[in-house]
């Protein structure tokens, strides 16, 4: 009898090591918001995250996401890498994805961004 609990103790630790590892499921996204605002909502995300090494003054690698018309130009190149977690850099120059520093952007910025792309990056 000894025998057969520590079966069924090592099965139900099996199975509950099985549930554990799944994959949490996640809410569908809701679809994209219509009225994202350029200059209160997508500019803000790239001064905050991008500015810092692609301004006026540094330009690094001649990008610069100040204004509506630098960020456009930019934004396919932009996006690739920060949806790759390459960008942004921290302080000592380590990108996103390896630096302990800074964290990649959130996917709901991420997100945000995709939208206002898909909707036709209004200058609003």
């Amino acid at each position: 009898m000894l025998l057969n609990l520590k079966y069924i103790f090592i099965f139900c630790l099996f199975v509950e090591g099985l549930i554990s590892c799944s994959k949490d499921k996640t809410t569908e996204p809701l679809p994209c918001e219509n009225n994202t605002l350029f200059e209160t909502e997508i500019k803000s995300i790239f001064l905050n995250n991008c500015t810092i090494c692609h301004n006026s003054n540094t330009n690094y690698a001649g990008i610069i996401l100040e204004d509506y018309e630098s960020i456009v130009a930019n934004i396919a190149h932009s996006m690739s890498e920060i949806k790759a977690g390459t960008m942004p850099y921290d302080q000592n120059f380590n990108p996103a994805i390896t630096s302990n520093l800074i964290d990649v952007l959130d996917d709901t910025l991420i997100e945000k961004i995709d939208c206002w792309i898909l909707n036709g990056m209004k200058n609003n």
